[in-house]
């Protein structure tokens, strides 16, 4: 598989300082008007249970514009946005949830989560050990740089903990820019790609790993995209018998590297209300460990989706993500070459 060897100079290649000062196009406030609108929307969707509303369901003409313009921002400008001002705290959580739903379904497409297929996930400590067998988001650890397996993941803040819990995300494609600046034999593994433990959640039928090594980076179209869970990677090493190589070692230490630079990794605090889309393709994110309340009702509390939109196009090792029979932008479904 071939790598890319000119830097990527558009808007996704930003760093924590000019991410900073460019809040003014990622970072919108709703207004009243439109605010009057969703609660308008949510009204008459009371009676529906939250992952059967359909986008005719919830209908939005004054916050259209601004999911448009959110769209393009994440597809073609810095790949993120925080809609900011949802007021939460007059809502049920599942009438909060129908809102969220509702302005997803404007987005995109809600995929599942995990092999109990969930639409709509809940981002709170559950008194689960992080480890190389779970998954973090049921933890209040630090979590480790990662995509999802989508095209946009979602986050909409109900409560914040009592300290810590940080949002952390940083531009794949300035990490790219880097290595590609400071130690470009890395690229090759990275670009190469890894097996990844499937943990249990493959579709039905498939094996302990995926049935093809995932590119970290992959150039398609002219599109440089990403994806990485290295707490996948590392285990899939053992279960397929391929020794991890010491240039892939390095590779993968690099890039954990400069995602938690502080040149290149921007920090926030999510607030009551927030709204946070990240394109997947072209950032990883985490997460500082936080200290919760003892009170479950004043526990941190996130809701996630998963997205699908379909408008980047993917090489076929990363459309093979969304299943057979559903690849994208005509790319073929992934098939492993027969043994010769």
């Amino acid at each position: 598989m071939g790598t890319r060897s000119t830097p990527v100079t558009d808007q996704t290649a930003w760093t924590a300082a000019s991410l900073s000062t460019a809040e003014q196009s990622w970072i919108r406030h709703f207004t009243q008007e439109e605010l009057t609108e969703l609660d308008a929307a949510v009204q008459r969707v009371t009676h529906l249970p939250i992952t059967e509303i359909t986008k005719a369901d919830f209908p939005l003409e004054v916050v259209l514009p601004t999911l448009e313009a959110a769209s393009h921002e994440i597809h073609h400008g810095h790949g993120l946005v925080v809609l900011r001002g949802l007021p939460v705290e007059r809502y049920s959580k599942d009438d909060a949830s129908r809102i969220y739903w509702g302005i997803g379904l404007h987005l995109g497409t809600p995929v599942t989560q995990n092999s109990r297929a969930h639409l709509l996930g809940h981002v709170k400590d559950e008194g689960v050990t992080y480890s190389q067998k779970t998954r973090g988001y049921n933890t209040k650890a630090k979590l480790n740089f990662h995509t999802d397996n989508c095209d946009i993941v979602g986050l909409l803040c109900l409560r914040t903990p009592r300290a810590g819990g940080l949002s952390r995300f940083t531009s794949s494609t300035t990490i790219f820019n880097r290595i590609l600046e400071q130690r470009p034999e890395l690229l090759a593994p990275l670009f190469e790609g890894f097996y990844y433990d499937l943990k249990g959640e493959g579709r039905p039928g498939t094996g302990e790993l995926s049935d093809h090594k995932i590119p970290f980076f992959s150039d398609y179209e002219g599109n440089l995209s990403c994806r990485y869970v290295r707490n996948a990677i590392e285990p899939a090493f053992a279960k397929s018998g391929e020794a991890k190589t010491e240039l892939q070692e390095e590779a993968l230490n690099l890039v954990d590297k400069l995602a938690d630079s502080a040149e290149l990794c921007f920090e926030m605090q999510f607030e009551p209300g927030d709204m946070q889309l990240l394109n997947n393709h072209v950032i990883v994110h985490s997460r500082t460990e936080f200290d919760d309340f003892e009170d479950d009702d004043r526990k941190r509390h996130l809701l996630r989706l998963w997205l699908r939109n379909d408008t980047r196009p993917l090489a076929i090792e990363f459309a093979e993500r969304f299943g057979p029979g559903t690849a994208r932008m005509g790319v073929p479904r992934f098939e492993r070459p027969e043994a010769a």
